[in-house]
């Protein structure tokens, strides 16, 4: 992660939709600690895809991963969700 405290994230969600501030916005990636996992639901961390510095491993990927990962942008414009920020 950019600006990050060194600690490795395994990605577990795309395009996660949370509320924040008494509004809805959504994040890229919702991610966990590695190795521990997801220790409680609240243990997410959401980020944006210009959050990210490196990417260590890239797991498995089918057909119906890369037409998702092909139609994201358009999904997410016509989500009509504000994008939620990393400060």
């Amino acid at each position: 992660m950019k600006n990050g405290d060194g600690s490795q994230l395994m990605i577990i969600a795309r395009a996660s939709i949370i509320e924040e501030k008494r509004k809805e916005v959504y994040y890229d990636y919702g991610s966990v600690l590695i190795p521990q996992g997801m220790l409680a639901p609240e243990a997410v961390y959401f980020f944006n895809r210009e959050n990210v510095n490196e990417v260590l491993f890239y797991g498995y990927e089918n057909e119906e991963e890369v037409k998702f990962a092909n139609e994201y942008d358009s999904m997410i414009e016509k989500a009509q969700v504000v994008k939620g920020t990393v400060e």
